[in-house]
């Protein structure tokens, strides 16, 4: 193989995985896990162009064993690609461990499958998918086997079709720049491999995929620069932004003020604080509507839920369901809400006035009831 050509036509994809593994170092150990990930990825990538670079070479010098090995390796890696694209396209969702257990199967079978070409010395099984035919010149020429040759493409376009689900999952809700861009690099993988089919080609998911995962992860690390670090809420400044741009949308709010956060704090630390308000903003995160609704962290336990459009009896189930969740947690919070319709002639600030001022009506009837004063720790 010329190492100076493979070199020489794989310098795009070195750059793009050089910026990723520089990128994926950086934020190692603020984001272990994505981090990580992407570092796995990167390295298949450059190993599946290698992979690539020995294939066209065995062909060109009519190294049948050789060809045989790199192609079912490339037959091998190329779904595992994508499988992983789907973990990275999930980093920040919550998916079950039997999605990925079901997600992982096709890829056992792909494997399988194609090891049946390392039995060279059985002619059924190592010409049951494909196999490689000396040529007269000295090359060797790519045959396929049955309809078995096309299980790995199966296995791609089954998980471009869970691509597709996963990325239009995310595509809800007014925040739908969060999942935007993974919709474009979905449809941009879709037409790549597309396009490979069309022109019999093999080297260019890499450094599409490659691309795309880049633009994936820095898009990841800009989208939690605009959320609360200890929550891992929206926080004051998106508030600001998304009310400039859908405040004529809202229709339902909800205030939420913690009750007895001073007392942890002067008590137990404000490590005990920490724990209580990232709990309750599971609770506030879990309980809402994803697709009209959306939680701020305004301020240190100040929290606050908008409505986008959607329905009374919606923003009622939501309150309520925190409501009982706070009952079986150790923690609680004042609520006050309020749905308005545009019949109403209730502008946005004035709803925000009402809704806060029962949130403080319920936050005075808790302290009354328990007969703490919220000034002192004790």
């Amino acid at each position: 193989m010329d190492v100076f050509s493979y070199l020489a036509n794989n310098v795009p994809l070195f750059s793009v995985c050089t910026v990723m593994i520089f990128l994926a170092v950086r934020n190692f150990k603020i984001r272990r896990k994505e981090s990580l990930l992407f570092l796995v990825f990167t390295t298949i990538v450059l190993f599946l162009s290698i992979v690539v670079a020995f294939e066209k070479y065995s062909q060109r010098v009519g190294d049948v064993i050789l060809g045989t090995a790199f192609t079912s390796i490339g037959y091998i890696f190329r779904p595992i690609l994508l499988y992983i694209f789907i973990l990275l396209a999930n980093m920040d969702q919550t998916r079950s461990k039997k999605f990925y257990m079901i997600l992982g199967t096709p890829l056992i079978i792909n494997i399988i499958i194609y090891i049946f070409q390392f039995f060279f010395g059985v002619d059924v099984l190592s010409k049951l998918v494909f196999y490689y035919q000396a040529n007269v010149d000295g090359t060797a020429s790519f045959i396929r086997g049955t309809f078995l040759n096309f299980t790995s493409h199966v296995v791609c376009v089954l998980y471009l079709l869970a691509l597709i689900y996963v990325s239009t999952r995310r595509f809800y809700g007014k925040h739908r720049r969060d999942g935007l861009v993974l919709v474009l690099c979905v449809a941009i993988i879709v037409i790549t491999v597309v396009v490979e089919m069309l022109a019999n080609r093999n080297d260019l998911l890499n450094i599409v995929c490659e691309i795309c995962a880049m633009i994936n992860y820095i898009f990841i690390i800009s989208v939690n620069s605009s959320k609360d670090p200890l929550t891992n809420l929206y926080d004051r400044r998106t508030y600001y932004e998304d009310i400039s741009r859908y405040r004529d949308l809202v229709n339902g709010i909800v205030q939420i003020d913690m009750n007895e956060l001073k007392f942890l704090n002067d008590n137990y630390g404000h490590e005990a604080g920490d724990v209580a308000l990232s709990e309750l903003a599971d609770i506030f995160e879990s309980s809402i509507n994803r697709s009209t609704m959306c939680v701020y962290r305004l301020s240190g336990d100040e929290f606050l839920i908008l409505m986008y459009q959607g329905k009374k009896e919606s923003l009622e189930e939501t309150v309520s369901l925190i409501k009982e969740k706070m009952s079986q947690s150790s923690y609680s919070a004042a609520i006050g809400y309020l749905y308005y319709e545009k019949s109403d002639n209730l502008s946005y600030k004035d709803a925000l006035k009402k809704a806060e001022e029962l949130m403080y009506q319920d936050k005075t009837n808790h302290y009354i009831e328990s007969g703490h004063d919220r000034r002192k720790a004790i």
